[in-house]
């Protein structure tokens, strides 16, 4: 992903009053927050490039293309950042002087600005109107020759000349602003290896003033830093579509470094005295952290028939997932196809991984020891992806196997599917049925038993899928439904993948049915192939297809992880890939990604997206956890009423969000604004609205959180409880509604 960095100016004396505000990581205004690896405020230029560059400048030593960018608005001291000044040098003179170190690397050098959509030469006048052009050893590079230097004294000398040439005008807002793009490109040969190390220096966004604009500037800096954010967009939206690299010049001359082959840091400068402007930069750099680059050291070309043997040689190691299914005792035909797709689809994303490896190595030049790094990653990639199918085997054997669904809390409108209306203080068995999959919703059941979806409980708003609105006390077959492999209830909504198809049904009133319209219906209808997992929220959906996350329904909060608030009646494409685990809550959602990291979204008023927020209007549609990373790698996400749990790799449970009723199983009843450990540990997690629970290793399931309607299984009628061992052993799957609870046991 693109490191990006933001660095919060001081107030300037016009400036009068803060509407930003940074604490550590974060920085918030009166209704918006955000949070990124790296904020800086009042850190000298030297310290900053300590940071955040000098290690990707020896990278590029090393042979790595290396762009580094600054982006903000007019006035927000990215040309400070960049240059610095002679007791404050900036980004560029400190990244000279470390290339200059070395005695052994070779340099040229070009400085070039982007004025009106028309490159200009900065170190020789006479060369005008450049243009771009596809070199194979350097990429998108300029028709123009590099400049040899030989030390930092000289590449200084050239600096400076350039500046002099560069177009500065007297603004409304700025004295001196920079009314152009420019990039300084350093060409670094070392050995055998080379790169190109990019310093960029974007000129700032404002509004046009028909009075000072002239020859169009501001119009035309807009167009180009627009082009870049659609470019960014485009790149995180990780469709297979055409990317808008050519709308500006900008964008074509930086195409390597966004999303290809390059290490790239954007420092986004920001005033902390402008609205607008700077949620404007804070969202284009949120977005811009997701976007993925694939540096890869260039040097030496290999022989094809190297490259043939490397890639032979990484095959033999190919594991088959079909052999695994079959040394496995399985009888079922469902089971049968179940590996059949399993192993069709690690084998075509294995070939998609080394023809992307294949396709890269052909267009650079990587000595022997480069090429075997490339393939070890390779090896490595595609080793994490067999477990991941190997446990996709497991799982979907453990579903298709039969357990006795236990059931209990509230039996009002036959939730419970006992036949009345009862409640169940503890967990009570349903008989006469054998199911391999059990979810709840807030006031109704759904089950899975041998490929057919039984449901029961309130069908007011069709919820139920059995074309009425009745109320059903006892386990119903829906008929239209065959070859079920997974199910999920949100509060009067339900889906279901049939066939690998996804169903939906029930209320639509806020377009969580995915259709098209708000329209409630009470039989199922298809709206999807080929998904592979389904969520539901409260009134919103989602699935996952050819591993993207599709979701849809109220967004009016950012709920769905999607940018645009509003109702969504169609299925978009969240902007995260490498997914691992997803819930949707009641107003928020979680994702945690294969890297351990936790994203979210939502209403944040009460703590549940892991911020703090004083303002019940707050609503975010992307933030991203400090707590969970590389070091602390999350496994699994549950979201419920304005909480949230997350489960890392060593069992340990963090709770966040709202705590009345106790249902972040702390002893505490406040509101917790940052992930927190609970007193117990556990190998799988659920969230019902306001209850939760833990399943360990050996099937047992520690449960807490209200219990008003006994939803708890303990048998006693106490409103609230922390973390309590549940009177149940051999617990394979569990599901929470909102009323009520349910648990698949083994014999």
């Amino acid at each position: 992903m693109l490191q990006v960095c933001i660095r919060v100016r001081p107030l300037l004396k016009h400036e009068k009053n803060a509407q930003w505000f940074v604490n550590k990581n974060n920085i918030n205004s009166s209704n918006k927050s955000f949070t990124f690896d790296q904020v800086e405020c009042e850190t000298r230029t030297q310290t900053l490039y300590n940071k955040i560059a000098k290690q990707n400048v020896k990278k590029a030593l090393n042979g790595y293309h290396t762009t580094i960018m600054c982006y903000g608005q007019t006035t927000s001291g990215k040309t400070f950042t960049t240059l610095g000044t002679h007791d404050n040098p900036g980004i560029l003179p400190c990244a000279l002087r470390d290339v200059f170190l070395d005695d052994n690397v070779k340099c040229s050098i070009q400085y070039v600005q982007i004025y009106n959509e028309v490159i200009d030469d900065l170190l020789d006048p006479k060369c005008t109107s450049l243009q771009i052009i596809n070199d194979q050893k350097w990429g998108t590079s300029l028709q123009l020759k590099q400049t040899p230097v030989k030390s930092f004294d000289q590449a200084i000398e050239l600096l400076n000349e350039g500046e002099e040439r560069r177009i500065y005008r007297e603004t409304q807002i700025h004295d001196k602003s920079s009314r152009s793009h420019t990039i300084f490109r350093i060409f670094i040969e070392n050995g055998s290896r080379y790169s190109c190390l990019n310093i960029v220096d974007l000129a700032g966004s404002e509004r046009v003033s028909s009075e000072n604009d002239i020859n169009h500037e501001t119009g035309y800096i807009n167009k180009s830093l627009l082009a870049l954010t659609n470019v960014i967009n485009q790149l995180t939206e990780q469709k297979q579509q055409h990317i808008s690299y050519r709308d500006s010049k900008l964008t074509r001359l930086l195409q390597n470094s966004l999303g290809g082959n390059s290490i790239t840091v954007l420092i986004c400068c920001i005033s902390p005295g402008n609205n607008t402007q700077t949620l404007s930069t804070l969202q284009f750099a949120q977005r811009a952290k997701i976007v993925k680059n694939t540096p890869i050291i260039n040097g030496e070309k290999q022989t094809q028939e190297l490259q043939d043997q490397q890639f032979q040689s990484s095959s033999y190691s190919n594991f088959n997932i079909f052999t695994y299914a079959q040394s496995q005792k399985q009888s079922s035909k469902n089971s049968f196809q179940a590996f059949i797709k399993l192993e069709q689809k690690y084998q075509k994303k294995y070939c998609e991984l080394l023809q992307q490896y294949y396709k890269e190595l052909n267009k650079l030049q990587i000595n022997e020891q480069d090429l075997q790094d490339v393939i070890s990653i390779l090896e490595r990639n595609i080793l994490t992806q067999l477990e991941e199918m190997k446990q996709s085997i497991s799982d979907t054997n453990n579903e298709d196997q039969q357990y006795k669904l236990l059931i209990w809390g509230s039996g009002q409108d036959g939730r419970l599917g006992l036949g009345d209306e009862k409640t169940c203080k503890i967990p009570t068995e349903i008989s006469n049925y054998k199911f391999s999959q059990v979810s709840c919703g807030f006031h109704h059941t759904l089950a899975i038993c041998n490929g057919c979806i039984y449901a029961w409980g309130r069908g007011q708003k069709g919820q139920l899928g059995l074309g009425n609105f009745e109320t059903i006390l006892s386990p119903t077959k829906i008929d239209n439904l065959k070859n079920a492999t997974q199910i999920a209830c949100g509060w009067q909504h339900s889906l279901a993948i049939c066939d690998g198809n996804l169903y939906t049904w029930g209320c639509g009133d806020d377009g969580q049915l995915g259709n098209g319209d708000c329209q409630s219906i009470n039989q199922p209808i298809a709206i999807q192939e080929d998904v592979e997992f389904i969520y539901a929220g409260h009134s919103q959906s989602g699935f996952m297809k050819e591993g993207m996350l599709y979701t849809f329904g109220n967004n009016q909060d950012g709920r769905c992880m999607i940018d645009s608030l509003g109702i969504l009646t169609e299925p978009e494409q969240v902007p995260l890939n490498d997914i691992k685990s997803v819930s949707l809550g009641v107003s928020h959602m979680g994702v945690v990604t294969n890297d351990g990291c936790v994203y979210m979204a939502g209403t944040s008023i009460d703590g549940q997206l892991g911020t703090f927020s004083t303002d019940d209007e707050v609503a975010t549609w992307f933030t991203q956890l400090d707590k969970f990373n590389s070091s602390n790698r999350a496994q699994q996400i549950q979201c419920g009423d304005s909480f949230t749990l997350v489960l890392n790799t060593k069992g340990i449970i963090y709770a966040f969000g709202k705590g009345s009723f106790k249902r972040l199983g702390l002893s505490t009843t406040d509101n917790i604004y940052e992930p927190t450990p609970l007193p117990i540990q556990g190998d799988m997690i659920y969230a019902g609205c306001r209850h939760a629970c833990s399943i360990t290793k050996n099937g047992q399931a520690y449960m807490w959180g209200f219990n008003f309607h006994n939803q708890l299984g303990l048998g006693q009628d106490d409103l609230d409880q922390e973390p309590i061992l549940l009177k149940i052993n051999n617990i394979k799957q569990m599901s929470l509604g909102y009323f009520h609870s349910a648990a698949l046991v083994s014999n």
